[in-house]
């Protein structure tokens, strides 16, 4: 930025900017799981590109899926944290009710 190095890339620094807009909005808003693996694929896409051609993606793209990436992967993982939790409430629930 302005000539400044920075300590992370383009692209970790929109995973992480992702992340943290994930866990600001997730009160408001979670994408459905199929939204959030959709959310991936650009990154994989363009990382892939990259590392099995010459093409080489600016910093703008980088960071823009990156973001994306954050965004979906934080929504997974909060799915995934909701799903077991209710998991292990059902059976919480079963094993009492059992007794």
């Amino acid at each position: 930025i302005r000539g400044a190095r920075l300590p992370l890339c383009a692209r970790c620094t929109g995973e992480l900017v992702g992340i943290l807009l994930c866990l600001l909005s997730a009160p408001f808003f979670l994408p459905p799981v199929p939204l959030a693996l959709g959310l991936l694929v650009p990154m994989v896409l363009d990382g892939g590109l990259q590392a099995l051609t010459p093409y080489e993606s600016g910093n703008l793209r980088r960071l823009v899926t990156g973001l994306l990436f954050g965004y979906g992967l934080a929504a997974l993982f909060l799915e995934s944290t909701a799903w077991a939790f209710r998991q292990g409430m059902e059976l919480g629930r079963s094993l009492t009710a059992s007794m």
